[in-house]
């Protein structure tokens, strides 16, 4: 019991960023002590008080989390407990009624806290400058746009590269697989895979006969992927190219478009 105690306490600390020196947890707990002391409205107590408390317990008893890993059958999704704190919510509230008489000086004083206590996030290697209104990269916009069907949809092999995206711009585009090959920790095995992003260099008989058990329509692969011999040899046609991608159509399936 304590060892699962003991594992929540490490999945709190990095949900709420201790490791990043970010104290808005600090901040957070702190105001919600001082509500279990100022808050005298019983309504508000209720959602202010009683049930972030509740949740903070919960997430800590390691009787809960073996009941909820037995029942959900996934420990991975436990720290989601913690989006139920509402943390901004209460934050803000207890400011608000902190500051009461003072809301001008309050109200800096908690903008204050609250830049001084984060992180600055633009920083960080996964947050870039949108290139579009979609906030995709274009390249995946150029891709769906040359090859989505009029009607119907479609089966494509694309790099890892765009698996997060295509799916967000169109659900026109179905992929032979998804963002589960990407984790390595869930360790899924799937033979397509393993033939696009694994090898080397692609076994293009291999892989052509593993894309049309799909089938897939359209084949995207880097301009600088090594294949063993061209599609082309394989009834494979250079649909067209944006950026570094390459498209291919499998001329022996059919009409796509």
């Amino acid at each position: 019991m304590w060892g699962i105690f003991l594992e929540s306490v490490v999945i709190f600390k990095n949900y709420m960023g201790f490791h990043e020196k970010n104290w808005l947890a600090f901040l957070y707990l702190g105001i919600l002590l001082y509500l279990w002391f100022a808050e005298k409205d019983r309504r508000r107590r209720a959602i202010f008080v009683y049930v972030p408390t509740l949740l903070l317990a919960l997430f800590f008893c390691p009787l809960f989390r073996k009941l909820f890993v037995r029942l959900l059958d996934d420990s991975e999704t436990y720290y989601r407990l913690l989006w139920l704190l509402q943390m901004s919510l209460v934050s803000a509230y207890g400011m608000i009624k902190l500051c009461a008489r003072h809301r001008r000086t309050g109200l800096a004083l908690m903008c204050a806290l609250i830049v001084a206590g984060g992180n600055y996030v633009y920083d960080s290697e996964h947050i870039s400058r949108a290139e579009n209104a979609y906030h995709l990269p274009q390249e995946t916009i150029d891709i769906v746009d040359l090859i989505e069907p009029e009607e119907g949809r479609i089966t494509v092999l694309v790099p890892a590269d765009l698996i997060y995206y295509i799916r967000q711009y169109s659900t026109n585009i179905e992929l032979p697989y998804g963002r589960e090959m990407l984790i390595a920790r869930w360790d899924y095995y799937n033979a397509m895979y393993e033939a696009m992003e694994k090898a080397e260099v692609i076994e293009t008989e291999t892989f052509v006969e593993l894309a049309r058990e799909y089938p897939c329509a359209y084949i995207v692969l880097k301009e600088d992927r090594k294949l063993a011999e061209p599609l082309t040899e394989y009834g494979y046609e250079r649909f067209g190219q944006v950026g570094e991608f390459v498209v291919y159509k499998d001329t022996e399936t059919g009409s796509h478009r």
